[in-house]
C-alpha cells in the first residue's frame, strides 16, 4: 500500500524529470537544477552561499560547486559580504535565462493541481508549512 511519503517523493522526482525535459528541449542551457538555483538566489535578494544552500535543501559544499560553476558561466555574481561570507546575485545574462527559463515552465504544475480539483494556493500552505515543520527536526 503507497504511503504519503512515497507518493511524495515519486511526485518530486516526477516534477524534476518532467522540468529537466522541458528546459533542455528549450534549448535555455540550464539544468532544473541550475534553475533552482538561479530562482533562489533572485528571490533571497544576495543570499550568502550558506542561505542559499539552506533554501535548496542542499549541502554548503554542493552548493559551492554549482555557485562556482554558475558564476563561471557568468550567470551569477559572487561579492564579499560580511566576514568571510560571499554574496551571491544574478548578472545580467543570469536574469535573462532565468526569465526564459521561468516562462518555459510556466505554471504547469499548478494547471495539473487544478486539473485534479484542488487549489494551488491551498496545496502551497500545506507544502511550506510542512517544509517548515520538518526543518526544525
Amino acid at each position: 500500500m503507497p504511503t504519503l511519503a512515497h507518493e511524495l517523493h515519486v511526485l518530486v522526482a516526477l516534477m524534476d524529470r518532467r522540468a529537466e525535459a522541458l528546459l533542455a528541449r528549450s534549448g535555455s542551457g540550464l539544468t532544473y537544477r541550475r534553475y533552482l538555483v538561479l530562482l533562489h538566489v533572485s528571490r533571497l535578494d544576495r543570499p550568502t552561499q550558506r542561505e542559499l544552500a539552506d533554501g535548496l535543501g542542499a549541502s554548503e559544499a554542493a552548493t559551492s560547486r554549482m555557485v562556482a560553476g554558475l558564476a563561471a558561466d557568468g550567470l551569477l555574481e559572487v561579492g564579499r559580504g560580511h566576514g568571510n561570507r560571499r554574496e551571491l546575485a544574478l548578472t545580467p545574462e543570469g536574469v535573462t535565462r532565468l526569465t526564459a527559463s521561468s516562462a518555459v515552465l510556466g505554471d504547469r504544475f499548478d494547471d495539473a493541481v487544478r486539473a485534479v480539483g484542488a487549489d494551488p494556493d491551498d496545496l502551497l500552505h500545506v507544502v511550506t508549512t510542512l517544509s517548515t515543520v520538518l526543518r526544525k527536526d
